[in-house]
């Protein structure tokens, strides 16, 4: 089909070709024929004609140059042959009416040469129009038919003659147009063919030479590609083995070194020889199956150790066959490394005991045996007296020395069956399975205890300790893990609120205890939105003259439906749940506040002293707040004491002397607060800008009959009177505290013997009663 519409195409292209030069051909041989006739017929009639046959001319003319604008003519043959058609017939109509229309002009011989004529037209066209047969047909029908009416209708024996004739020469060329047009075609279709064929033939030789090339530079590339391969088997770090169900072909030295034999003996030998006993079934099915796959395996090398892999396998052209590639890595150091994971995630990185995660674990499957076998357990969970201390005097190393020491003497100590954890700091936890009863968990804590009776030997100190054990039961107190050690949580803080050095059984009234202090803590997170919190303020005076130097701000909470709540109370729940930190701050900005009052209502300059617990200490934007606070306030910075303990400064001294530093260069006064209970040292002294030491009221309850006390209050004044800093003494009840420590020359003291903590205006009045002498804090010696 494809052929026959190239043929037609080629026709109609044929037909136009030759259309210019037929077109103006039929146009000269009309004008001659009019310069001949014009003397005889009409001009009107005679122009007539002429202007047929020119027009029939013109638009052979204007489709020629159509089409050829037009371009991509193949596409639209059918069309231009049709118009084609058009133009020819008018052609041929106009040449066929030439002796009908002037025959009664001219003589009779002259009608017989204008019919030849028309003949003779029609058999001129014959060459160029039969290409295309319908439009052929349409011009020599259009021309030979008028003749052959006018023949019809002459009624002589000549014009019958000549219609004979006519008819005959129509069919004639009829017919040799049709077999002109047919051999055309044929022609035109070998053409075509063979112009499909020499186009096929160069193709598939073109196709053939580009295959040989690619085949010449695949092999080029699979030999460059096969030495690059060997060359980068030969230093890669995996190892490598071409096999053939298994048999080895080939090896790279990385597998050679994996098993431990020379890499030129592994060819032809089994890969199995050097599969862990485990794997071989498997890998003899891998084998079999051929597919592309990764997996884990066993290797057992010549000297029997067995090295997990990790192998990938796959099909591979080497050398011109297909065969199995199999690369292995060695990930005995990534299992290693998942084990020390493993073991870090379930174990104290310090002293190598079970962390809290494997301690519920372990205490998880105890209770489940422990309900199966309806056999008792205990729990007993301790910390250290005074480890803190002991941690911040000696430092962070020496401490953890102290814990693994500890770790190490209870393991020697423990039954088989028990089990021992460490969840962090200086907290441990025994699992003591089938117990018979609670005497068996007392014996079990007198052990304990005195596992601590010896002293631990650290950094060439002895160092005694002591435990506070709490103990849970199960099925007594709990059911759970968590319940469990919740339980023996806390009976431990109630052994240590006992003393310490002790153990105390849960009793279901410290449960009520929890769920209060737990009460407690929902209702402080609303105290100072509510205004339930106060400050009463005791006097601090000086004990040469006593005048009134300054005041500490306590706080009082007055609990919605309880009443006036005590600071040692809620306090504690406070510094648990970190809502000391908002409490602390408004402290602070009220005590200023109430200050800069005073003055106002014409009370002299007072400094006032306000407690900086360890959360609010650590509190990133201590410093902008106290700025804050002072400059709200407008109170004079030297007029504000923050007071810190020595186990909050201590806990990480280099970052604490940049803080104090920071506050002191506020213009802040800052003193240490219970001075003579934990650290005690010239060395931090000198390290901190410290302006006033605060001797704790355990000195002072009986320094003036108690030796050992007066000892010490006197040893902490020498060193203060040394480095020029001030002292307070706190919780002074009587008239000879007053007067020993005036003695020693102790600057200020504050206690109940001057006056209990007051309300503001109760104090505001005591300042009237007993005049108020402002005095720096930092010079009070």
């Amino acid at each position: 089909m494809e052929t026959e519409n190239r043929v037609f195409s080629r026709q109609v292209e044929l037909l136009y070709h030759q259309a210019g030069g037929a077109a103006l051909a039929s146009a000269a041989v009309a004008l001659l024929v009019a310069a001949a006739l014009a003397q005889v017929v009409p001009p009107v009639l005679l122009l007539s004609w002429l202007a047929t046959i020119v027009v029939a001319a013109w638009l052979h003319m204007l489709g020629h140059g159509r089409r050829k604008r037009a371009g991509q003519a193949d596409r639209n043959a059918a069309q231009w042959a049709n118009t084609f058609a058009v133009s020819a017939a008018l052609s041929g109509l106009g040449w066929g009416l030439c002796p009908v229309l002037f025959a009664p002009y001219v003589p009779f011989e002259y009608q017989v040469v204008m019919a030849v004529l028309v003949l003779g037209v029609s058999a001129a066209a014959l060459p160029m129009i039969s290409v295309v047969p319908k439009v052929y047909r349409a011009f020599v029908v259009c021309m030979v038919a008028p003749l052959l009416v006018w023949g019809a209708l002459a009624g002589s024996a000549v014009s019958r003659e000549l219609t004979a004739m006519a008819a005959a020469f129509l069919v004639l060329m009829l017919l040799t147009s049709a077999r002109l047009a047919q051999a055309l075609r044929s022609a035109l279709r070998v053409q075509f063919n063979n112009e499909e064929l020499v186009a096929s033939l160069k193709e598939e030789v073109a196709i053939r030479r580009a295959a040989e090339q690619a085949a010449l530079q695949s092999t080029a590339v699979a030999r460059a590609s096969q030495a690059r391969f060997e060359q980068l088997a030969a230093v890669a770090s995996e190892g490598l083995v071409f096999h053939e169900n298994g048999v080895i072909i080939n090896a790279n030295q990385a597998f050679a070194r994996m098993v431990g034999v020379a890499a030129d003996t592994l060819v032809g030998r089994s890969a199995l020889e050097f599969v862990a006993q485990a794997d071989r079934l498997r890998m003899e099915e891998m084998f079999r199956s051929r597919r592309d796959e990764s997996y884990e395996l066993t290797l057992a090398d010549s000297c029997g150790r067995e090295v997990p892999l990790v192998v990938h396998s796959r099909d591979f052209d080497y050398e011109g066959r297909r065969v199995r590639l199999a690369s292995l890595r060695d990930v005995s150091g990534q299992r290693a490394a998942e084990d020390k994971v493993r073991y870090l995630a379930q174990h104290d990185g310090l002293t190598g005991l079970p962390n809290r995660s494997q301690l519920l674990e372990s205490l998880r499957q105890s209770l489940s045996l422990a309900r199966r076998q309806s056999f008792k357990l205990g729990l007993l969970m301790f910390d250290l007296d005074r480890f803190k201390g002991i941690n911040d005097s000696l430092g962070h190393a020496a401490g953890d020395d102290l814990i693994c020491a500890v770790a190490e003497r209870l393991k020697q100590n423990l039954r088989v069956e028990d089990f021992i954890a460490r969840p962090g700091s200086d907290e441990f936890l025994i699992v003591l399975p089938y117990v018979k009863d609670s005497q068996d968990l007392a014996r079990a804590a007198l052990k304990l205890q005195r596992c601590f009776e010896m002293p631990f030997d650290i950094e060439r100190q002895e160092m005694y300790l002591t435990p506070s054990i709490g103990i849970g039961t199960f099925p007594n107190d709990a059911d759970t893990p968590e319940q469990l050690i919740l339980r023996a949580e806390t009976a431990m803080y109630q052994a240590k609120k006992a003393g310490g050095n002790g153990f105390a059984f849960y009793a279901a009234e410290m449960s009520a205890l929890a769920r209060e202090n737990l009460n407690l803590e929902n209702q402080l997170r609303h105290a100072i939105d509510n205004g339930e919190f106060l400050l009463h303020y005791q006097p601090q005076l000086d004990l040469q003259s006593n005048a009134i130097v300054g005041v500490e701000a306590l706080i009082r909470w007055n609990r919605p439906g309880h009443g006036m709540v005590a600071p040692l109370k809620f306090i504690p729940v406070a510094e648990m749940s970190g809502l000391i930190v908002p409490i602390g701050e408004w402290v602070m900005q009220e005590a200023c506040r109430q200050a800069q009052d005073w003055q106002k209502r014409g009370a002299d300059p007072i400094g006032v002293a306000v407690n900086v617990s360890a959360r609010q200490f650590k509190d990133p934007e201590l410093i902008t707040k106290i700025a804050q606070c002072l400059e709200s306030t407008g109170l004079d910075p030297h007029l504000l004491e923050l007071e810190l303990t020595e186990s909050i400064v201590m806990e990480d001294p280099a970052n604490s002397a940049a803080r104090l530093k920071k506050i002191r260069d506020l213009g802040v006064t800052i003193s240490i607060d219970d001075f003579g209970t934990g650290y005690s040292s010239l060395a931090y002294l000198r390290q901190f800008p410290i302006d006033i030491l605060k001797i704790d009221r355990s000195f002072v309850r009986d320094v003036h009959i108690d030796t050992h006390n007066a000892a010490i209050v006197t040893a902490i004044l020498a060193m203060a009177r040394q480095l020029q800093i001030g002292v307070v003494a706190e919780g002074i009840e009587t008239a000879e505290q007053q007067d020993f420590l005036a003695k020693h020359g102790c600057g200020i003291g504050q206690g109940y013997y001057f006056s209990k903590p007051l309300p503001a205006t109760e104090c505001e009045k005591l300042f009237e009663r007993r005049p108020a002498r402002a005095l720096p804090f930092s010079v009070v010696k």
